[in-house]
């Protein structure tokens, strides 16, 4: 049912649905107007074109056997008109004078044949017109409708025509430009819907989003209405809570920069009042400054590396990173070593490269490196043989300036970017970063490559 209600609130299923509901409607009106038959005065041309043939038609059955009258029918019928010999004369039928006066004015040697004859008319509907077809047993020709014309034959019997209008008579210009204007209105109407059906909602959502400033980046958009619209505000919604992760980052960022540029300036003043500083304690002070500094450059910048993308080995690189690592790595590779990928060569060193550091930093002094391929790809873990870390901290550490080391000593706890920059440079690459504990102690990080990467 709730998937039901959902294909229901598409826009797609909307507009689909009015459109049809619209075209059936014309064609009910349609159909109902073929229901209803002509004015017998719309018959008057083809009823003055026709006089002539009439005349010679009810002349020569007059005058034929009744063998070859089917033939004779047969002949005279076309695509816009028919005849048939009856007993009787149908219900309905009614005498015309100024239509009878037509047919008698016929340009025709056997015009006076028509004198003196009972001659009625009737103006048939679709379904009417197929009724007596059916009921002579012939069958007739396709028209919406038609003028019955019936002549009393000198036998007693009655001949039967069937005549259907022509375009010109039966669709004046007046008719034609009311049928134009109808059809335009009903063209407008319908375009005017279904733009009101799919700019409502779009609308809706404009609407919300002006009222969206970067203080309410993380309030949600109504996920209701059309299936679209739906979709377009829940992607929209993940945009915003991505938004304001990245607010409440930059200002952890900010309020952070702010904090360890204070404590040096407050650490150098402290030295300058109590008339201790020396160059040695200065330039201390200042390239930690400096350092934090950079770091946030670079974490700035990692999610989108600027530097020269080329062919990278990653079993070659992981082997090149462990040789030249100033600690004692301990390398294992297992698996093919041919998957290639398009990387920033520098930023996939940094990336490692903090996460060793982090290894070292906070594991027992036993660092590991180890390489798996996989079947949906390549993992490289950097294991260290430390504590690990309490489970609801595998993801928050990677927040900028978030550490298990509470101070913010350099040589104990570092600025706390390292992991933040690494997880954004894997994400620059396609991959991914994650944090887990080993069961016999310790901490894995690990780095997956995708197999869509390979090259």
């Amino acid at each position: 049912m709730g998937r039901l209600r959902r294909l229901v609130s598409s826009i797609a299923v909307q507009v689909t649905g009015l459109t049809i509901g619209t075209l059936l409607f014309l064609m009910l009106l349609v159909i109902a107007n073929m229901q209803r038959p002509s004015e017998p005065s719309v018959y008057s041309r083809a009823l003055s074109e026709n006089a002539s043939s009439i005349a010679e038609l009810l002349w020569l059955v007059d005058r034929s056997p009744d063998e070859i009258h089917s033939f004779i029918m047969s002949a005279y019928g076309s695509g816009a008109r028919d005849a048939a010999i009856s007993v009787g004369f149908a219900d309905g039928l009614q005498p015309f004078p100024d239509m009878a006066a037509l047919l008698a004015n016929a340009e025709s040697d056997v015009a006076s044949h028509l004198s003196n004859r009972d001659v009625r008319f009737r103006s048939l509907s679709l379904i009417e017109l197929q009724q007596a077809f059916a009921r002579l047993d012939i069958e007739g020709f396709g028209a919406a409708s038609a003028l019955q014309i019936a002549v009393q034959m000198q036998d007693g019997r009655v001949l039967n025509i069937w005549l259907a209008p022509t375009n010109s008579l039966s669709y004046r210009p007046r008719a034609l430009l009311a049928s134009a204007m109808a059809l335009a209105v009903f063209a407008t109407a319908l375009s005017l819907a279904i733009v009101a059906v799919v700019r409502r909602p779009i609308r809706r959502l404009e609407q919300e989003a002006e009222r969206v400033g970067l203080s309410e980046a993380g309030v949600a958009l109504s996920e209701t209405g059309p299936v679209e619209l739906r979709r377009l505000a829940v992607a929209f919604n993940r945009m915003r809570s991505r938004l304001a992760g990245l607010i409440r980052e930059r200002e952890q960022i900010v309020a952070a920069i702010a904090h360890d540029v204070r404590t040096g300036l407050t650490r150098i003043r402290l030295r300058m009042e109590a008339d201790s500083l020396s160059p040695a304690d200065l330039e201390g002070d200042l390239t930690q400054v400096e350092q934090l500094v950079k770091d946030m450059l670079t974490y700035a910048r990692a999610e989108s590396p600027d530097g020269p993308r080329e062919l990278v080995n990653l079993a070659g690189f992981v082997r090149t990173l462990s040789d030249a690592s100033p600690y004692a790595v301990l390398l294992s590779i297992d698996g093919g070593e041919e998957f290639e990928i398009a990387a920033d060569r520098v930023a996939l060193r940094r990336l490692f490269e903090n996460l060793i550091e982090n290894a070292r930093r906070y594991g027992g002094g036993t660092v590991s490196l180890a390489y798996d391929r996989v079947g949906d790809g390549v993992y490289i873990r950097v294991e260290d043989d430390g504590p690990g870390l309490p489970e609801d901290e595998l993801e928050t550490v990677f927040q900028p300036f978030r550490r298990l080391e509470a101070s913010r000593n350099r040589e104990t706890g570092g600025s706390g970017l390292g992991l933040g920059i690494a997880r954004a440079i894997a994400r620059a690459h396609g991959a991914t970063l994650s944090l887990e504990n080993l069961p016999q102690g310790g901490l894995a990080a690990i780095v997956f490559f995708p197999d869509s990467l390979r090259t």
